[in-house]
C-alpha cells in the first residue's frame, strides 16, 4: 500500500477556516468535511486532527491501534472533575481498574438493578398528569438522576445523591460552555463560572467522600454499584482506595446520567415524528408486560423498543465525537499519523453517511432487524465507543433506557408541542441547544394481549 504525505482536507491557511467552520456549525462543518475521503486532515490553529469516518480504520484504530493511544486532551479536562476514573485514566492504573469495576456490571448484577429503574420511572409518572407539558430533556435527566442515585448509592443517601446530581449538573453547564473554546481556560483563572466549578467540585468531594466512608464503616452490602466497587479485589486481593472509589462513583454519574437521558428524549422525539411507530411499540409492550410492571427478564422480548432505542442513538449520538491522541507514529489507511495528530471518531458523522446505511437520514428501526442488520460493518455504528475502552456500562444503559422507555409509553404519548425542531450544541456530549416541549396525551386502550 503507497504511502501518502498528508490525508486530503479543507484548503485553508493555518486551519482558520476549519477552525471558522468547527465554531460556526461544527456537525455540518464535519459531515462536509468527511465527503473528501475516509480520512480527513483537519488542523486547527496549532493543533493536528485527523477526520475518520471508515468503519474499518475505525476498527482498526479502535482495536489494534489503542496502545500507541491516548485520551485527547479535551477528555482530559474531564479530569478536574472525574480525577483518574475509566474515562480520563491511561495505562496500567486505567487496565487495573477496568477491571475492578467490570464486577460491578456483569450481566447478573445489571439483572438487579431493572427494579430500582422502574421504580425511578414510576416516581416521574406519579408527579405527572395528562395535559403537562414537559421539557423532554429536563424530564429526562431528572429521571436517569434517579436511577444513577438508586443503583449507584441506594435508597438511603437519596437525598446526598440529588445533592451530587444537582452540582454535576452545574459542572456539565461549565463544561458545555468551556470547550466550546478554543483555549481551556485554567481552573485557577478568577472568573465566576471557574469559581463556581470549583464550589460545587469541592461540594461533589466531599458528599460523595462521607458517603464511601460510612460504607467502609458500615460494611453492609446495600446491592447497589458502590457495594460492588468496595468488594472487587484485583488479582493479588487489593482493592480500590477511597480516592479510586471516589472517581469511578464521579465518572460513573456524570456518564451514567446524561447519556441516557439523551437517548431517551431524542427517542421520544423520534416517536412523536413517527406516530405509527409510537403506536407499534405501545402494542409491543401491551402484549409483553400485560398488566405487570416491566422486569429485567422482559428486555429480550422488547425487541422493537429497543429498535427503537438503537435507531435514535444512530441518528443522534449522545456520544457524537471520540477523541484518540497518537503517542507514537501509527499507519492508518496508507498515511502514516504522526505521533501528537488527533484522530477523530465522528459516530454523528459515520452514523449517517450513504456508504454505510441505506437512506441514511431517514428513521427507520427496522434496520435493526438481524436479517438486515448482519449487512452492516460492526463499526458503522459504535455509539458506545468501541475496542478495550468500549463504554463499560453499555448493557446497562440499554436495559436502563428499554425498561425506562417501555414504562413511560404504556401511559402517555409524548406528543410534539407545534413549532419547535430539535437545535443541537455539541459539547461533551450531543445536547440540545434548547428546551423541547412535549405534552402528555393518554394512551388509548391497550390492545388485546396476542395469544
Amino acid at each position: 500500500m503507497s504511502r501518502l504525505p498528508r490525508p486530503p482536507g479543507p484548503r485553508n491557511r493555518f486551519g482558520l477556516g476549519n477552525l471558522r467552520g468547527m465554531m460556526k456549525d461544527q456537525l455540518a462543518y464535519m459531515t462536509q468535511a468527511a465527503e473528501l475521503g475516509p480520512i480527513v486532515d483537519l488542523p486547527i490553529l496549532f493543533e493536528r486532527y485527523y477526520l475518520v469516518r471508515e468503519p474499518a480504520l475505525i476498527q482498526q484504530a479502535l482495536t489494534q491501534g489503542h496502545t500507541v493511544m491516548r485520551k485527547d486532551r479535551f477528555t482530559h479536562e474531564l479530569s478536574r472533575v472525574m480525577g483518574q476514573g475509566l474515562v480520563t485514566s491511561e495505562g496500567e492504573l486505567w487496565r487495573r481498574q477496568r477491571k475492578l469495576v467490570s464486577h460491578a456490571f456483569i450481566p447478573r448484577r445489571i439483572r438487579t438493578y431493572g427494579d430500582a429503574m422502574v421504580e425511578a420511572a414510576h416516581r416521574s409518572l406519579a408527579r405527572w398528569a395528562e395535559g403537562d407539558v414537559l421539557d423532554i430533556h429536563a424530564a429526562m435527566a431528572e429521571l436517569t438522576l434517579d436511577v444513577v442515585g438508586r443503583t449507584l448509592f441506594d435508597a438511603d443517601v437519596r437525598g446526598e445523591a440529588k445533592e451530587v446530581g444537582d452540582a454535576l449538573h452545574v459542572i456539565s453547564d461549565f463544561y458545555t460552555d468551556v470547550l466550546e473554546k478554543p483555549i481551556v481556560p485554567p481552573e485557577w483563572w478568577p472568573s465566576p463560572a471557574m469559581r463556581r466549578f470549583r464550589r460545587n467540585a469541592l461540594k461533589v468531594d466531599r458528599i460523595v467522600e462521607r458517603i464511601i466512608e460510612d460504607r467502609r464503616q458500615s460494611g453492609e452490602d446495600h446491592g447497589d454499584l458502590l457495594s460492588a466497587l468496595l468488594r472487587a479485589k484485583d488479582d493479588g486481593g487489593g482493592g480500590m482506595s477511597d480516592r479510586q472509589l471516589r472517581d469511578e462513583c464521579i465518572t460513573l454519574f456524570l456518564a451514567g446520567h446524561e447519556t441516557t437521558s439523551l437517548a431517551l428524549a431524542n427517542t421520544f422525539y423520534l416517536l412523536s415524528e413517527h406516530p405509527e411507530i409510537e403506536q407499534q411499540v405501545h402494542e409491543e409492550v401491551a402484549n409483553v408486560l400485560g398488566d405487570r410492571p416491566a422486569t429485567s427478564e422482559d428486555v429480550q422480548q422488547l425487541a422493537l423498543t429497543e429498535r427503537v432505542i438503537k435507531e435514535s442513538m444512530r441518528l443522534y449520538p449522545p456520544v457524537y465525537a471520540i477523541g484518540r491522541e497518537l503517542t507514537e507514529d501509527y499507519e492508518l489507511g496508507g498515511y502514516v499519523v504522526e505521533k501528537g495528530v488527533t484522530l477523530l471518531f465522528v459516530p454523528w458523522v459515520t452514523h449517517r453517511h450513504a456508504d454505510y446505511f441505506d437512506d441514511p437520514l431517514r428513521y427507520d428501526p427496522d434496520r435493526w432487524l438481524p436479517e438486515r442488520a448482519h449487512a452492516l460493518h460492526k463499526y458503522a455504528y459504535f455509539p458506545f465507543g468501541g475496542g478495550p475502552r468500549i463504554c463499560i456500562g453499555n448493557h446497562f444503559a440499554m436495559t436502563e433506557a428499554i425498561l425506562l422507555l417501555s414504562t413511560l409509553i404504556r401511559a402517555y404519548r409524548f406528543e410534539l408541542v407545534p413549532g419547535q425542531t430539535l437545535k443541537l450544541k455539541p459539547s461533551v456530549t450531543l445536547r440540545p441547544a434548547e428546551g423541547l416541549k412535549m405534552k402528555l396525551a393518554a394512551q388509548g386502550p391497550e390492545p388485546a394481549k396476542a395469544a
